[in-house]
């Protein structure tokens, strides 16, 4: 056999030349050198992962330590030493927050004392550092030693003072239950004021019990109760040195806000309203003779003589009203006189009105004093109920919150004498065909052809009131100030506190903002107390659904057919745009000032309200759907309006 050349030669070389020459094993070597790199670079991960891991959890649990100690915290003496029950929660929370063991972690301390904040001895904060050892798992390779973890952790109470202004929904669907699917049916009926007035409201349905036995109540009682429960919550988690005020805007439509307004920022003088006044008369019915016994210098031989401007003794006995409750007067001429005996024809008449934008003198009725109703002919009083119409609008589609028009300005203060807030006036609102700028129309029309009414209630006799809801005028508005539980309470079982009217939940914000601001015409309110740092400020609006504006109701906005002040050109998909704009601006501007915005609805069977979602500062919109759980809502906001705060 012949042999391959080379192979001899190769077979005459040294082993190690050969071995030298041989790369087939040479990945094995270099594997096992890059080793010791590899675990290094993993194994500092690794175990930088643990620690960053251990120490987060070190912190929070920290955190949760040192509040639970604040919150358990009695004593408030200038000491470190924290009192034996502050102590033990804070330990507790701790230990349930950082389990010993966990990532083989050891020697876990907790260390909490009570720290003074700034120069006070009074407002104490707990303070505390927590420390833990954590063995390295990789890194032991390289000797690394065990690593000691320290965090440093701090709690205060963030209620120093609190200012919070309920701006809550009183219109007519709040008489339902909860659980109604749709706005129930009720009659308007009348009640005594507060000012001694009759005022009307939407009678809220009685409390009674659900099918599996729980109690039901109407919206407007839930939300009184859950107004009683936020303050309870409030005085629980407040410290003793905390000053907490509260402010009320009830609306509808408008908003009761005439007594708190400084009389400068009101308008005095006269103000136009969508009205009727008399221009002449017309005859009623045929011509009749009349004769009476008279002296001839009694009688007015020649004359046209108008009753009731002529003396009594030429009244008819029916007076001025005949049996339908219409005004009439009559009219005499072709007056003689002849042997004792004055003679005249007589013609009955009644007024022509004509239905159209009106100047009335306003100066008494701001006042608070009882007017003459210049709008009717039977002497009726009327006295301003305290709500108003809005400063000169702005009829836009959009705005900037860096440039808010006087109108929607939280802060405005108007000194115009033809920009002030003008003192609302129901009695005077007549409504007319809305086809028509101006109309004349006869007495005995106004209630047969149905297109001309009296926007509040029938004018002709008292027991034929019915006042709607068109024109509501709810409980007065209150700024802020100090309350006790009682006086919380009785504001919203206040007898004034009643549902009526329709949802323009706009016109809540414009106020409620406007009575919190630091910066407007309620400053003295919302002045921090003396040798305080400013308050928090927050804004609770509650309803129970959408906005629903009226082209016939008479509110801030007058009668938004006829005056077109927010520019809806009688559109109501575009009215319903427009208040949602103005709604959505005013909160805001109410963010921007740094309110927090919380907004609560209440019986929406889980439908959402996007202008709601959008009012509201981040996670702050909350739903219900009966009593209780609007309970728990207003439960869980006082608890985050008195809740603690980690300042480290």
């Amino acid at each position: 056999m012949r042999r391959q050349a080379g192979t001899a030669e190769t077979e005459r070389r040294p082993f190690l030349g050969r071995l030298a020459r041989d790369v087939r094993g040479n990945t094995l070597a270099i594997m096992a050198a890059a080793m010791i790199p590899l675990i290094g670079f993993s194994g500092s991960a690794i175990d930088m992962a643990r620690l960053y891991v251990v120490k987060v959890r070190l912190q929070q649990a920290c955190d949760a330590g040192v509040l639970a100690g604040r919150r358990t915290l009695t004593d408030t003496a200038p000491s470190t030493q924290l009192d034996a029950a502050a102590n033990t929660q804070a330990q507790q929370f701790f230990a349930s927050n950082f389990k010993s063991g966990w990532f083989q972690n050891a020697a876990a301390h907790f260390y909490p004392v009570k720290a003074t904040v700034g120069t006070s001895t009074v407002a104490n904060a707990v303070t505390a550092n927590a420390e833990a050892t954590v063995p390295m798992a990789l890194m032991r390779f390289f000797g690394k030693p065990d690593v000691k973890l320290t965090v440093k952790c701090q709690a205060l109470y963030d209620l120093a003072d609190a200012d919070v202004m309920f701006v809550l929904d009183t219109t007519g669907s709040m008489s339902c239950y909860p659980t109604d699917p749709t706005t129930c049916s009720t009659t308007p009926t009348p009640y005594p004021r507060g000012d001694g007035s009759t005022g009307y409201r939407a009678p809220e349905k009685a409390p009674t019990t659900t099918a599996d036995g729980k109690p039901l109540y109407s919206k407007i009682e839930s939300l009184r109760q859950a107004v009683v429960t936020f303050d309870s919550i409030m005085r629980a988690n407040a410290d003793p040195s905390t000053h907490i005020r509260y402010g009320f805007v009830p609306y509808s439509s408008a908003v009761n806000v005439g007594r708190s307004l400084p009389s400068e920022y009101l308008q005095n003088t006269s103000w136009t309203y969508q009205s009727r006044h008399v221009i002449g008369d017309y005859n009623y019915g045929a011509s009749f003779t009349q004769s009476i016994n008279l002296s001839q210098s009694q009688c007015p031989v020649g004359k046209t003589v108008r009753m009731p401007t002529a003396p009594d003794y030429l009244r008819s006995n029916s007076g001025l009203w005949n049996d339908e409750g219409y005004y009439q007067a009559r009219v005499y001429s072709n007056i003689t006189y002849a042997s004792g005996v004055c003679s005249a024809t007589g013609q009955r008449v009644r007024p022509l009105w004509r239905y159209e934008p009106v100047s009335w003198n306003i100066s008494s009725y701001v006042a608070g004093n009882a007017v003459t109703n210049p709008s009717r002919l039977d002497g009726a009083t009327s006295k301003w109920n305290g709500c108003v119409e809005e400063l000169n609008t702005s009829a836009s589609a959009a705005f900037n919150v860096n440039s808010l028009p006087d109108d929607l300005n939280p802060d405005v203060a108007p000194t115009d004498p033809t920009n002030k807030w003008r003192p609302a006036w129901q009695d005077v609102m007549w409504l007319r065909d809305p086809g028509t700028g101006s109309m004349d129309v006869r007495d005995d029309q106004v209630d047969e052809n149905n297109i001309n009414q009296y926007i509040d209630y029938n004018y002709r006799a008292a027991g034929q009131l019915d006042r709607g809801g068109s024109a509501a005028c709810g409980m007065p508005a209150q700024g802020l100030r100090s309350m006790t539980s009682q006086a919380v309470r009785n504001y919203v079982y206040n007898a004034d506190f009643q549902p009526m009217g329709g949802t323009y939940h706009d016109v809540g914000m414009i106020w409620g903002t406007r009575m919190l601001s630091p910066d407007g015409i309620f400053k003295a309110d919302t002045a921090p107390w003396p040798g305080r740092n400013p308050p928090t400020r927050t804004i609770v609006l509650m309803t129970d659904g959408t906005l629903a504006p009226s082209q016939t109701s008479y509110g801030q906005y007058g009668v938004e057919m006829f005056d077109n002040r927010v520019g809806s050109n009688r559109d109501g998909n575009e009215q319903l745009a427009r208040h949602a704009a103005r709604l959505r601006i005013e909160c805001d501007a109410a963010k921007k000032k740094g309110f927090t915005v919380y907004t609560v609805a209440l019986g929406l069977h889980g439908a959402a309200v996007p202008d709601l979602d959008y009012c509201s500062s981040t996670g702050k919109v909350f739903y219900a759907d009966d009593t209780q759980s609007l309970n728990d809502v207003f439960s869980t906001i006082a608890l985050r309006v008195a809740k603690l705060r980690i300042n480290q």
